[in-house]
Order: C-alpha cells, then sequence, then structure tokens
C-alpha cells in the first residue's frame, strides 16, 4: 500500500492515553450514570465536539472533525458532521519525479448511535462510568484521488465520494455533560478510493 495507508494505521495515543486517565478516576469525581442520561431540559439534550488530529514530519497530516447532535432519547442519538484534513509529503513520486504532494479533504456526514448499556458498572463488576457505543454513519468526502493511487490517469483526480461507516465503541462519561468517546469502526462502501485503507478505523472523540 502507499504512504497514505500507513499513517492510516497510526494510533492516536495521546487521546487513547487522556481516555484511560479519565476510564480510571476515582469514583467520587465521576457523574451518576442516572443524571447523564436523563436531561430535563432542551439544551441538556444537545450537544458538540469532535476529533483533532496532528501528524509532523515527511508526511504531515491535520484533521479536523466537528460534530454536533441531539439525544432524541437517553440512550439513542442523531447528528451531523464536518471534516477538513490537510495532507502533504515530501519525496513523493509524481510525473517521472520527486516533488512534495499537498491535497486537501473536505466532507460533512450524518450518524446515529445506540446506547446499549450505559454504564458497565451497573450491570457488571467493573468500576468505570462508562459503556458501549453502536455507531453508523454516512460520510461524503470530497478528496483527490491521488492521494489514494498516485498513478491515476484521469486529469481531474479530484472528486465527491460516497462512504458508509459502522462499528462499537466504548463512552467514557466525565462530566454531567461530558464524555470521551473510542470508536472502532469499518468501512461498507467498497471505494477504490476511501481514505480508510485499513480495517478497523480507530476514531477518538470528546462531545460536551
Amino acid at each position: 500500500m502507499n504512504s497514505f495507508a500507513s499513517i492510516m494505521r497510526g494510533k492516536v495515543w495521546l487521546l487513547i492515553l487522556f481516555s484511560l486517565v479519565l476510564a480510571f478516576q476515582p469514583a467520587s469525581s465521576q457523574v451518576k450514570s442516572k443524571e447523564a442520561q436523563e436531561p430535563k431540559r432542551f439544551s441538556d439534550k444537545l450537544f458538540y465536539g469532535g476529533t483533532l488530529g496532528l501528524m509532523v514530519g515527511d508526511i504531515t497530516r491535520i484533521d479536523v472533525l466537528p460534530i454536533a447532535g441531539i439525544w432524541v432519547i437517553p440512550q439513542w442519538s442523531v447528528g451531523v458532521g464536518g471534516r477538513y484534513g490537510y495532507y502533504s509529503q515530501r519525496g513523493r513520486l509524481l510525473a517521472g519525479g520527486s516533488q512534495v504532494y499537498r491535497s486537501h479533504i473536505w466532507g460533512a456526514s450524518g450518524f446515529t448511535q445506540i446506547l446499549p448499556i450505559v454504564n458497565l458498572s451497573e450491570v457488571t463488576p467493573i468500576k468505570v462510568n462508562g459503556g458501549i457505543i453502536f455507531h453508523g454513519e454516512y460520510e461524503t468526502l470530497y478528496i483527490d484521488q491521488k492521494m489514494i493511487d498516485p498513478f491515476i490517469t484521469t486529469e481531474k483526480g479530484k472528486n465527491w465520494i460516497h462512504l458508509y461507516l459502522a462499528g462499537v465503541g466504548y463512552r467514557q462519561i466525565v462530566g454531567r455533560r461530558a464524555a470521551v468517546n473510542i470508536l472502532f469502526l469499518w468501512d461498507f462502501s467498497k471505494s477504490n478510493y476511501s481514505p480508510y485503507t485499513t480495517t478497523p478505523i480507530l476514531r477518538v472523540n470528546v462531545t460536551f
């Protein structure tokens, strides 16, 4: 696979470390799950947040994925998201020579989440203030297909692609409104130009 595929294998280790630290906070600092899942006002049903990613070196990558949504009922939410990505690679072979390759990704998404188990500590001996997530998502991206296939022959490599993602994850409650979500997603679209070149896709985000 190309070098773009290799960076997709990288783990968001700082966010994971942050999530693990939060997951093992003392019980006195955790919020009771009933308070988290019983919003009393309409504003309590709304949430926002997202993901920030950064890689610097011969390959530089910046990702910004904001999201916003609503808890329709305490254990089911729907939402929308956006995406901006910057990609740069030094010394990439293009048109028979070594050049600096730069590209951008723009996109939007719609998603839904179900929490069959809001708090594992209520159904298992595990003392953590978090639960299981099922996630489904439609994502459309405006992408330079040469990012995936540098040998593409079409004059206009940029195009919209449509992706269908689904998976499972863990939601760690860290405040009355805040949560850290660790998701493992699979791409079911089978697009030849999907930027998700390895599975499962690891995504870590924070919501408020």
